[in-house]
């Protein structure tokens, strides 16, 4: 009878030490990020994505790669951010918008990848040529905090920005 019980046990074991959810994921990430700990908030992003259940549901997926941009943004990975944004324009077009590419960007340079926020803030303009206007803004903002070297400004007058 012991025998049966233990065995019993030891077979409900798995189901009782259910996966993580995408909440769990999202805030354990979150805590990471506000920790200040972006490797270990990317890592579980990472990882969190890597579970069907998790990209299944879309609107938790989504939560993620925020949280995932904003952990590149804020670990001055701004080539990074540029290439997640390409990626995720077509995955969600509607949340993809001309004002996050401004956020994440002005992120990015507060994290001191000043050419990081300008490939994402060119990548924008390209993207929404309606919001042309607030592009050259944040450009501009770029310009008048004086943290552009020659070689970037360079580079913004090739572009026309300047």
């Amino acid at each position: 009878m012991r025998n049966w019980l233990t065995v019993l046990l030891l077979a409900a074991l798995p189901w009782g030490c259910g996966a993580k959810s995408a909440a769990d994921y999202q805030t354990e990430a979150q805590a990471a990020l506000d920790g200040r700990d972006v490797p270990k908030a990317i890592a579980l992003v990472t990882e969190a994505l890597q579970q069907d259940s998790v990209r299944a549901d879309a609107a938790a997926a989504w939560r993620l790669e925020q949280i995932r941009l904003e952990a590149l943004a804020k670990g001055a990975k701004g080539a990074d951010v540029k290439t997640q944004l390409d990626r995720l324009a077509t995955a969600y077009p509607t949340q993809v918008n001309a004002s996050l590419y401004r956020s994440l960007a002005d992120k990015t340079k507060t994290a001191g990848d000043t050419p990081g926020a300008i490939d994402i803030l060119t990548a924008g303009d390209q993207r929404f040529p309606a919001e042309h206007a607030s592009f050259v803004q944040a450009i501009d903002a770029l310009k008048q905090a004086g943290t552009l070297d020659p070689e970037q400004v360079k580079r913004l007058k090739s572009l026309g920005y300047l």
